[in-house]
């Protein structure tokens, strides 16, 4: 519930119906600029704070990765452990991760191809055409392998979710893991911590 004296009278005008008298039309509906500047100050205010609420948000999301991927690992591994059940119930569980976004994609497809990899490549192709091209479109669809005068491009992908998979299973191969370009996959590794 927000407290703001000139947020809650404008919300209760809005929930009263008060805001315009019964028939008027718009242009001869009055207009209280000292209430439109204070409300869009207030909207400039509130801006700026999911601004900062959001900064924040991700500075806390930092600190929290740097506790789950660092400093707990490390402990648990000082100790020799990967787990921990604490007298509260809860359970402190090390895991390991794989992570992964394509960072040069000629140097990650040739070794994907290379090593007889490449199922996972995907090929998209998308066509531009315009709002009167309808039939056009369909006939494209029909028939794909006939060219038309438009201009294609073609993506070629591999679903995130799918490259942190081959990845994980890529580095547990020891005849992969090997030769797979670490930095052309932008390959993050490591251990997290997770609280249940």
């Amino acid at each position: 519930m927000n407290d703001d004296p000139l947020l809650v009278e404008a919300q209760e005008a809005i929930d009263n119906n008060e805001l315009f008298s019964e028939g008027e039309t718009e242009s001869q509906r009055p207009v209280d600029m000292a209430a439109v500047v204070d409300l869009s100050d207030t909207l400039v205010q509130l801006e700026n704070e999911v601004t900062a609420a959001e900064e924040a948000l991700s500075a806390l999301k930092n600190k929290r990765k740097t506790i789950a991927e660092e400093h707990l690992p490390a402990m648990l591994e000082t100790m020799g452990i990967d787990g921990l059940s604490l007298s509260n119930g809860k359970q402190i569980v090390l895991n390991e991760f794989v992570d992964a976004r394509i960072k040069d994609s000629e140097a990650a497809f040739d070794w994907l191809r290379a090593t007889n990899n490449d199922s996972i490549i995907k090929n998209q192709i998308s066509i531009t055409l315009g709002r009167d091209q309808d039939d056009l479109a369909q006939e494209i669809k029909d028939l794909i392998e006939e060219s038309f005068s438009v201009v294609a491009d073609r993506k070629v992908t591999i679903h995130h979710s799918t490259l942190k998979s081959f990845c994980r299973d890529a580095l547990d191969n020891p005849e992969l893991a090997e030769s797979l370009p670490r930095e052309a996959f932008g390959i993050y590794q490591g251990k997290r911590v997770k609280v249940t």
